[in-house]
């Protein structure tokens, strides 16, 4: 039987899929946009969305079952995966096209909302820049190498956290305010 977080797991692949771009969405990509809807929710709710656990890999964190869920999509014809090589050294990377929209249905109203703030952030941002900021957080930072991502930690994950984007627009309207004080005595 399917759980319910599979379901979700499953339909939130093939939500990235369909709304990026190929060229937007590798492999790597998607592990991260996983991690933050994981962590970004486990932060707000106190639940992940898919309850699959993450790893400390090289490239940031990685799903535990990542690859065998995208196995699965491909076996039941609801996702292709066609292997490019982008460069001279040999170096692949996996692009996905969608063959069977996602069941939106199987998210809540903060899920969908989550998603879609996911596509609309980090649709334009290259895999390198995703790698690197999820570098910089705290679940991927105090793992060890090729250990578990520990939930607790994702208070540190600022992304759409309202009270810091609140505290980011006080602090812009004060360095607003200084420039203008200081252009007026000119």
């Amino acid at each position: 039987m399917v759980t319910k977080e599979r379901k979700k797991y499953e339909n939130a692949i093939l939500y990235f899929a369909k709304y990026l771009s190929s060229h937007q969405l590798g492999k790597t990509k998607l592990a991260k946009l996983l991690y933050y809807l994981d962590f970004i929710s486990y932060r707000d709710l106190g639940q992940s969305v898919t309850n699959t656990l993450y790893y400390k890999q090289e490239y940031g964190p990685l799903a535990q079952d990542l690859t065998e869920v995208i196995g699965s999509l491909v076996a039941s014809n609801k996702l292709e995966i066609e292997r490019t090589v982008i460069n001279e050294s040999g170096k692949q990377k996996d692009r996905f096209k969608i063959l069977k929209d996602p069941d939106e249905s199987v998210f809540n109203q903060y899920e969908q909302g989550l998603l879609r703030k996911l596509v609309n952030t980090y649709a334009n941002v290259t895999t390198d820049v995703i790698i690197a900021k999820s570098h910089l957080e705290a679940p991927w930072v105090k793992a060890k190498n090729g250990g578990a991502l520990d939930y607790k930690l994702s208070n540190d994950i600022e992304d759409f956290n309202e009270e810091i984007e609140e505290e980011s627009r006080e602090e812009d309207k004060k360095v607003v305010e200084a420039i203008r004080i200081e252009l007026s005595k000119n």
